[in-house]
Parts: structure tokens; C-alpha cells; sequence
């Protein structure tokens, strides 16, 4: 199936099994710092959507860009799992308890010295988001079907304009990988 049904019904379930069916790729951190990502998924008026920030202009680094909630690896982290629902709590005030973590996908090297490691997360409703405005200009749900749509831009930062936002880089590989899984399931 090319298009899959964007719903809850149609995707969580599914989303897991594809996860955890799959052999993630692993890069070795070396030189790199490793983060970790949410990539956090709910359903909006019965529509699978994703969940995106704006980074304040005001930040060292990645100001303005549109990510996930996510950040570099702590030594209180015990895992990057933990690590990815940790930031997603500071950055949105999202409750681990909340989310259902789906799984993983493949990790990511950015041009900025990172290995960011995605998780995928179901958030349970009813959802109530208390950006940090130190890290979160702005969040916003994003339908999914806008990424099964052609990208725009040049290489190498293809990516999609979506609710007057630009999504590239790191952000948009990521959405790209998992745009292929979701594309792979069936209804």
C-alpha cells in the first residue's frame, strides 16, 4: 500500500510491530554527541499528526529551526530513550506516562556533531502542551499525510513547507525515514 489510512486505529498498532521488526542502523558516536528525539504522534480531528517545535531565534544552537523535542544525552539518562522522553518533558511538559513509545528508527549524524537517535511515541489524549519558552518558540501537530507529499527545496536540505514552517535537515531525514516505514504498512 503506498498510502497508508492515517489514523490511530489504522497506524499505532501497526507502527509498533513495523519497529520492532526492523534492525535499526546504529552509528558508532566517536566524535559525536549522542541525542536523542521524540517523535511524537496523536490523533487530531481523525487524523494522524506529528508533533513539531520552533526553536527560539535567541538559542546558541539550532535557532529558529523546526525540530523534535529532543536533546544531547545526560549522565542521568539511563538510556536514549530516556533521554528523548526527559527533553520532551522539559521542552513540552509532556509526562513519560503519556507517551507510548513505539519504537526506534535509524539514527542520524548531523553536519552540527550529533547522533540523534529517534524514538517514535504515541501521546495519549486529552494532551495538554506547556511549551518552555527558553527551548520551545513554537509547537505545533502537523497531519502526517503533508509529508506523503513531494518535497520541496534543493539538495541537500530537501524537506516540506508545512503551517508556514520549514522542515530540513536532520528534521526532515528523519521524517523521510519514517515516511518510508508508514508507506510499508498495511491496512
Amino acid at each position: 500500500m503506498n498510502t497508508p489510512l492515517l489514523t490511530e486505529a489504522a497506524l499505532r498498532e501497526p507502527i509498533r510491530r513495523a519497529l520492532a521488526c526492523r534492525e535499526p542502523r546504529r552509528l558508532p558516536l566517536g566524535a559525536t554527541t549522542a541525542a536523542a528525539v521524540l517523535v511524537p504522534l496523536s490523533e487530531r480531528d481523525g487524523e494522524a499528526c506529528v508533533w513539531l517545535v520552533r526553536r527560539p531565534k535567541e538559542m546558541r544552537s539550532h535557532a529558529g529551526q523546526i525540530a523534535f523535542p529532543g536533546g544531547k544525552s545526560d549522565p542521568i539518562d539511563a538510556s536514549l530513550r530516556a533521554t528523548a522522553l526527559r527533553e520532551a518533558e522539559e521542552e513540552l511538559g509532556l509526562s513519560p506516562s503519556r507517551v507510548d513509545v513505539l519504537g526506534v528508527l535509524n539514527d542520524y549524524m548531523t553536519i552540527t556533531g550529533f547522533t540523534i537517535t529517534p524514538w517514535v511515541g504515541w501521546l495519549d489524549e486529552p494532551l495538554e502542551m506547556r511549551p518552555n519558552p527558553s527551548e520551545v518558540a513554537r509547537v505545533f501537530a502537523v497531519p502526517l499525510r503533508a509529508f506523503f507529499e513531494p518535497r520541496t527545496g534543493v539538495l541537500p536540505w530537501r524537506g516540506w513547507n508545512v503551517d508556514g514552517e520549514f522542515v530540513w535537515g536532520a528534521t526532515a531525514a528523519i521524517v523521510r525515514g519514517f515516511v518510508g516505514i508508514l508507506r510499508d504498512i498495511e491496512a
